[in-house]
């Protein structure tokens, strides 16, 4: 399995252990590492800011070094989506960009047409047809009358 790379921002975690971390002795085996992972979250003054690189060094390097992520990342993304009650902003950008992407991947558009089957535009213009027709059909009807 090949990970494709964009633009050298996934995947780069040379040195990820060796320069970043406040920690003073490097762990010996993954009991000792997960015990200081462990020790790191308990922390009662801990920030994001410190534990995000500290984990995000931790997935890089298993990709560097498997070739497939530690976890289903499909399910991942829809646990974060789920946690944050669906954003539509997010939804919106999500399907932006994964539209963009397969239509560079594959050349052609992943859905025959960009605007979704029952739009808004799409149904305003079918109820002015509707209302025309009733319109007609009534000026026909009092002209008969």
């Amino acid at each position: 399995m090949e990970l494709h790379k964009q633009k050298g921002t996934i995947l780069n975690a040379e040195d990820k252990f060796g320069t970043a971390r406040d920690i003073a002795a490097v762990p010996e085996n993954l009991t000792q590492l997960g015990e200081l992972a462990i020790k790191m979250l308990n922390d009662k003054n801990l920030e994001v800011s410190r534990v995000r690189p500290f984990f995000w060094s931790l997935v890089e390097t298993y990709v560097d070094r498997f070739q497939l992520y530690p976890f289903d990342v499909k399910k991942v993304l829809f646990s974060y989506l789920e946690l944050n009650d669906y954003p539509e902003d997010t939804m919106r950008e999500l399907v932006r960009q994964l539209e963009l992407q397969y239509e560079k991947s594959h050349g052609r558009p992943m859905r025959k047409t960009t605007k979704p089957y029952f739009s808004q535009d799409a149904r305003s213009e079918e109820l002015d047809g509707l209302r025309d027709s009733l319109k007609y059909a009534a000026m026909v009807a009092d002209k008969g009358e």
